[in-house]
């Protein structure tokens, strides 16, 4: 899923959240925050916390990968870098 909008992000979140079966109650409790923050995420809020952001995401199991297109006129095929959670948390 290619996400460009915060409701993109929003629809993403809510999915891996009702497919473990999480109410948005509960999830807001494993991360330490409130129902309403999930709501808002889940609605498409364009501004939130990026660290509480990434570990909402670590807590439903979901699994980032963040590339880069190579898009030169030179090369008729484009190529993604990728790059994990982590290694863009670690530095």
């Amino acid at each position: 899923m290619k996400i460009t909008r915060p409701e993109d992000f929003g629809a993403l979140l809510r999915d891996y959240r009702m497919k473990r079966g999480l109410s948005q109650a509960n999830l807001a409790a494993r991360l330490q925050t409130t129902q309403k923050w999930i709501s808002h995420i889940e609605n498409g809020k364009p501004t939130a916390h990026v660290g509480l952001v990434l570990r909402a995401l670590n807590e439903l199991g979901f699994s980032l990968v963040a590339g880069l297109e190579d898009t030169s006129p030179k090369r008729r095929t484009s190529k993604v870098k990728q790059s994990t959670i982590d290694d863009i948390v670690d530095g």
